[in-house]
């Protein structure tokens, strides 16, 4: 039997743990009308014995981090829900509380041990602060990512995927997409087959990529060359764009421009007009007749096709599919 320890911190997203725990009632549940024992035992950790979530509800925790810490048994997964930081001074604050310190020192603690460690939307920032993401894959919530990424440069964030996994470590990204993180863990633990079941009953559509979701005014960076090198990308989309041109025209070096934008948005000068690209044409597929052909003419791209296979690289559906 696996045990999958799940860390609860006061303020937890009531949403994101009622997921974890539901989720994995019904791979247990499953697995039970299949006549085959249950091999997860879930074990909710506490600062206190007593954890308050978010919404202020109560629960009691089946342990603390301090019994856990002192203890020898070994997990084999720790799962962290979402914790509803979404501020720099809110997670500043967080971060000095005893909750998250010990939160952090048991995440260490038991990384040495060998276990495996998943987190999404707001605790990535958690298990970041541990240093055991360095250098390595991660995803978390897009809309705090260039907060995240001031805070953890040596992190290769992605908040574009729904879902990374670096050795480990898997990572998820807003407070909904711990569901695909559960049925990861649910998959590993106790088979495919039991993980597809959840994931028909409790009618969870495929999403491969938060791209989708990315509002153009939420990820706007605070650089003001960057702010101003996506102003004149949206001003001349339809024409041809290049590095050296978008670096004379904000008169810094290109190699200047390339590590300004990567900072502030982990991408490269390319990938920043492609995305400005899509997000406009993702917004005149939604908001118009226009033909894809027509869309994009508009945006810079040579025909259709082009910017069909984009969009569906890139956003994980069609350009029918968002009409």
């Amino acid at each position: 039997m696996q045990t999958i320890l799940v860390l609860a911190l006061d303020g937890v997203m009531d949403s994101s743990l009622a997921i974890t725990l539901d989720t994995l009632r019904a791979a247990q549940a499953f697995a039970q009308r299949r006549d085959t024992p249950a091999r997860i035992r879930v074990v909710v950790a506490g600062h206190h014995a007593t954890v308050t979530t978010g919404g202020g509800l109560r629960l009691s925790a089946d342990t603390t981090f301090k019994k856990m810490m002192a203890g020898k048994t070994r997990p084999d997964w720790i799962l962290v829900p979402g914790l509803g930081w979404n501020s720099d001074a809110e997670i500043t604050s967080r971060f000095a509380g005893r909750d998250a310190v010990e939160a952090m020192a048991l995440l260490q603690t038991m990384d040495k041990r060998g276990v495996k460690i998943g987190a999404s939307c707001s605790a990535v920032f958690l298990l970041a602060g541990t240093g055991l993401l360095d250098e390595r894959a991660a995803t978390m919530t897009w809309w705090l990512a260039s907060n995240f990424r001031r805070r953890y440069p040596a992190v290769r964030l992605d908040e574009a995927r729904m879902l990374v996994r670096d050795g480990s470590y898997l990572t998820a990204g807003s407070a909904f997409a711990q569901l695909d993180l559960v049925l990861a863990v649910v998959a590993e633990t106790m088979g495919a087959s039991i993980a597809h079941l959840c994931s028909h009953y409790l009618l969870i559509d495929q999403r491969p990529s938060q791209a989708l979701y990315m509002i153009q005014e939420h990820v706007r960076s605070s650089d003001p060359v960057v702010v101003a090198a996506e102003r004149w990308i949206d001003a001349n989309l339809a024409s041809p764009i290049s590095v050296s041109a978008l670096s004379s025209k904000l008169a810094v070096s290109p190699k200047t421009l390339a590590r300004r934008i990567e900072q502030a948005t982990g991408a490269s000068p390319v990938k920043l007009i492609q995305r400005r690209r899509l997000m406009r044409a993702r917004h005149l597929i939604e908001t118009t007749t226009l033909s894809v052909e027509a869309i994009a003419a508009k945006v810079g791209y040579q025909d259709g096709t082009s910017l069909r296979k984009l969009v569906k690289r890139e956003f994980g559906i069609t350009p029918g599919a968002l009409r």
